[in-house]
């Protein structure tokens, strides 16, 4: 198990560092995630409506578009000059590949998420009371949900000539449940109110399964 976590430490430290060197997939994913905030807070003031009811929607929708733009390039740099297949014998695992790239793309979601979420809440002008652990706690699931979802579906996309085009359209039924939930629990957590536990525990749920899945299906899907 220790050698196992040190080969998805190498992986995930070399990602990190050609991106923070670059800081293409980054700077872009961020821009897109700001150009996001400005439309839809635009929106909204013009549309008048009640900032209660269409906060957390809006706010997964800004996270879910910003996260298709930055897990995109996952596997990228792997599928030129086949260094998939020379990460392969190094590493001697297909899954501490995908875990490596999990963790690159969770990072990244989290980096955007720590500029959005306040600027949107300021854009917006939102104010009530909230139960802030609650919150952090459904960002945080739900964060990594759509990173599990996004690096297994990239996975496959990017081995095909599309691959720009089909992640959104394969990812956005998937997400579809997660999204439902973590709107719901990330309304809860606003309102400062109790009942949200049963969402808790299905983005946990649903986590588990995205986190099982690849153990058994990634070596087919490299293969592919």
């Amino acid at each position: 198990m220790t050698e196992y976590l040190r080969k998805i430490r190498l992986i995930y430290s070399k990602d990190l560092k050609i991106e923070f060197r670059t800081m293409n997939n980054l700077v872009s994913t961020v821009v897109f995630a700001l150009m996001l905030v400005f439309i839809f807070s635009f929106s909204l003031q013009l549309a008048d409506l009640d900032l209660n009811t269409v906060y957390a929607p809006v706010l997964w929708v800004i996270i879910l578009f910003s996260s298709t733009l930055g897990m995109d390039r996952a596997f990228l740099r792997e599928k030129e000059n086949d260094v998939i297949e020379a990460l392969l014998l190094a590493s001697g695992e297909c899954s501490s590949i995908f875990f490596a790239k999990f963790f690159g793309n969770l990072t990244l979601l989290f980096l955007v998420e720590l500029i959005v979420v306040p600027l949107y809440t300021v854009f917006t002008g939102y104010s009530s009371s909230s139960n802030i652990l609650l919150f952090l706690a459904t960002l945080l699931l739900g964060s990594w949900g759509l990173a599990l979802i996004g690096t297994m579906i990239n996975s496959i996309t990017v081995q095909l000539r599309s691959s720009r085009v089909l992640l959104p359209i394969l990812m956005f039924p998937l997400a579809v449940p997660l999204l439902i939930a973590v709107i719901e629990s990330t309304n809860s957590a606003l309102k400062a109110g109790s009942g949200s536990e049963g969402w808790l525990y299905f983005l946990i749920i649903f986590d588990l399964i995205f986190v099982i899945i690849p153990l058994i299906l990634f070596d087919y899907i490299l293969e592919l």
